[in-house]
């Protein structure tokens, strides 16, 4: 049994609720902002089953900086009804977050908590990009757009390493085969954009690739309903 299991512990109940008020009509990635942090919740339950309440709260709720309304003092709010972990977690994933727009990005490995929940939420977020881009037809060219993304995977493969050794093995397979995924679709859509550029006779149209299954599997926000 996990803390998403029935029947769930209040804190996690909680958060569930308070992310569901929090975030509103908020979108990660195109789809709302809940579903995103539901799926981090749950793919953290399914590399750590023992994670504690506290934790899997500060997954639900880790976009609470980023979108909660402008009245809410969000550090606040998470210590008094969550406790310091809950609230340290988020706020050190937010700060994480916004590092991203800055030179060379810090990767902290001396705090597991943040790392562990950081990680989850990347392998998360590029699952369902790469469920996005193959369902496109043209993975390599979605991935290409994303330029942001592109510039920061560097970091990405740099973070992964970190946590090789100190992360369950599982997770690290799963951030590691989605990083290679991307990386392998860029490589594709660079070879095709060069031989259609360069009119090369074995040209031919790219046929839409059968889509990676959805990052959040249709029980996942059942954990919470």
């Amino acid at each position: 049994m996990t803390v998403l299991s029935t029947p769930r512990h209040p804190l996690v109940k909680a958060a569930f609720r308070d992310a569901r008020a929090l975030y509103g009509d908020h979108q990660v990635e195109d789809r709302p902002a809940l579903a995103h942090s539901a799926a981090v919740a749950a793919a953290l339950v399914r590399h750590v089953p023992d994670a504690s309440a506290e934790l899997t709260a500060a997954a639900l709720l880790h976009d609470a900086p980023e979108f909660a309304p402008a009245g809410v003092d969000v550090p606040v709010f998470l210590a008094g009804r969550y406790g310091e972990q809950t609230a340290h977690v988020v706020l050190a994933l937010a700060a994480e977050h916004q590092a991203l727009d800055q030179p060379d990005p810090p990767i902290d490995t001396t705090d597991y908590p943040v790392l562990l929940l950081s990680t989850v939420d990347k392998a998360v977020a590029f699952r369902s990009n790469i469920d996005r881009a193959r369902r496109t037809g043209d993975a390599g060219a979605y991935f290409a757009a994303k330029v942001a993304l592109v510039n920061l995977l560097d970091y990405f493969r740099a973070y992964h390493q970190a946590g090789l050794g100190l992360l369950p093995e599982t997770l690290c397979q799963e951030y590691g085969q989605a990083i290679s995924g991307v990386d392998t679709a860029l490589r594709e859509h660079a070879r095709t954009t060069h031989i259609k550029q360069s009119g090369h006779p074995g040209a031919r149209r790219r046929t839409r690739e059968p889509g990676y299954l959805a990052c959040v599997p249709a029980e996942a926000l059942g954990h919470f309903v």
